[in-house]
């Protein structure tokens, strides 16, 4: 029996959309997970027309008990059908599809689930996080090298610090993450400031693409519902790329600073029960003083104690290796899940 796929039948992963029936994902290990008991299940996907473009085409895996059975690109924006389970036996099966690309690059849409049971959610977990960020939180380039220039095909979230950590604590997730996006200034290599790659003004969103959800549906021009994932913890891990803008002039640290606390407060208005932890450092230390002066600041004019800072070990290059445009190997990553989720076990969320 074929089954569109809604959170009545499946657990949604990260912000998804629904459009004529079809779940949309655009944002990074986005997705759906469902049980079944049977001997079949297929899966049909599509994607938008940047699925036609080879560098930006949606990466994606489906897996089936915990283990990954496809990992490839959607080359073409028409629906494909995909075999999850095949057995002459019946038993109970989770399958996970997941987006493994971001959300710029393009889109992807779970159209149906064709399955000899009936699907339903997997249960939530005790802890959900949200973890905003830029290409680190993405995994960007984790599967290339040095010598590599970035595509989507080396690209892969679930190997990211964020997806991990979340792993290590069994918790329920949901990635907002931009790569070469920051709180003032997006990447920039000639001191200009870049304004058009900012987290802030997408937050309450679905993100942002140069595809969109069937073909005409602008993901930043559809609002979230925030009720729909609640987190316990947000991790906002912003700075690295506004470090290429401020570099180590005072000012634009101080614009850094009061951009910051605003979004602290637009974060906390949107997640009101939420633990807010501020994190930075992989890549660049440059702003980590800044970014722990705004939490500070905050913390003392809104009279918000939920807040705290953390410092992530800067990445060792020549022992872990680094991957495409010298981001973040996945020894790295691997050592940040370790580290951020130490710190998240200490937090004092009332019973966690």
């Amino acid at each position: 029996m074929r089954y569109r796929l809604t959170k009545k039948n499946a657990k949604l992963l990260g912000r998804t959309h629904a459009i004529d029936g079809t779940l949309w994902l655009s944002l990074s290990a986005s997705g759906a997970e469902w049980k079944f008991t049977g001997t079949s299940c297929k899966v049909t996907l599509a994607g938008d027309s940047m699925a036609l473009d080879e560098i930006h085409s949606p990466r994606f895996a489906v897996e089936v008990d915990g283990v990954r059975i496809i990992d490839t690109t959607l080359v073409e924006c028409k629906t494909r059908t995909l075999v999850a389970v095949s057995s002459g036996t019946p038993a109970t099966h989770v399958v996970r599809v997941l987006k493994l690309s971001e959300s710029a690059d393009s889109t992807l849409g779970i159209v149906s689930v064709e399955c000899d049971g009936v699907p339903e959610p997997t249960p939530a977990a005790e802890l959900a996080i949200e973890f905003v960020g830029d290409s680190i939180t993405c995994g960007y380039g984790v599967d290339g090298t040095i010598n590599d220039l970035y595509r989507t095909a080396n690209e892969d979230a679930t190997k990211a610090y964020a997806y991990r950590a979340a792993q290590l604590l069994s918790a329920d997730y949901s990635l907002f993450s931009f790569s070469g996006y920051g709180i003032i200034s997006g990447y920039t290599e000639t001191g200009r400031i870049r304004p058009e790659c900012v987290v802030p003004p997408i937050y309450g969103t679905m993100g942002d693409s140069y595809g969109a959800f069937a073909g005409r549906e602008i993901p930043s021009e559809i609002a979230w519902d925030f009720s729909k994932f609640t987190p316990d913890i947000v991790v906002i891990n912003l700075g690295t790329n506004d470090a290429s803008y401020c570099g180590e002039d005072n000012a634009r640290a101080r614009e850094y600073i009061n951009a910051y606390k605003a979004f602290l407060a637009t974060v906390r208005a949107c997640n009101p029960q939420a633990y807010l932890v501020c994190a930075l450092g992989t890549m660049d230390v440059r702003l980590c003083g800044a970014m722990e002066t705004a939490a500070e600041e905050y913390r003392a004019e809104a009279r918000d104690e939920r807040v705290a800072t953390v410092r992530l070990t800067l990445q060792d290059m020549e022992r872990d290796g680094v991957v495409v445009d010298w981001h973040p190997s996945a020894v790295t990553h691997s050592k940040a899940a370790k580290e951020i989720a130490a710190f998240l076990r200490g937090l004092p969320l009332g019973g966690r």
